[in-house]
């Protein structure tokens, strides 16, 4: 029988927050963390207090080529940077606050259940309020 388990990485400027990410993740029986570009994971975390011209390129940098896709836990984005990070083609977005170590897993579960780029899996609208700024 194949491999179930889902290969991730961990990514973001917070050396903290990684690896409170990473350490959930472990614990984990259907993933499977990766050192950063060791080799494409399935899915990609990304975290971030804001959007910035950084992590935007740096999510760009990751979506690109559709080989991995973007799970971005965030503290807070404008609605339009809301709207950029999902044409850039994230799967999923996670408010800091309300992130939860299942909502995280369950959130990259479902974003490597997606086949396609632009097929996200959304973003948790019942929290999305708290986290986005006008």
């Amino acid at each position: 029988m194949p491999d179930a388990r889902v290969t991730v990485t961990v990514h973001g400027p917070d050396p903290h927050a990684r690896a409170g990410v990473v350490r959930h993740l472990q614990e984990q029986p259907a993933v499977e963390l990766i050192a950063g570009e060791e080799s494409p994971a399935t899915v990609a975390v990304m975290l971030a207090d804001r959007l910035d011209e950084v992590t935007g390129t740096e999510l760009r940098h990751l979506v690109r080529g559709g080989a991995q896709r973007v799970v971005l836990v965030a503290g807070e984005l404008r609605e339009t940077e809301l709207m950029a990070v999902m044409e850039y083609g994230v799967r999923a977005v996670l408010w800091q606050h309300r992130t939860t170590p299942r909502r995280l897993l369950r959130a990259v579960l479902r974003a490597a259940r997606t086949e396609r780029r632009g097929e996200p899996c959304g973003v948790d609208r019942r929290l999305s309020e708290p986290g986005i700024r006008g």
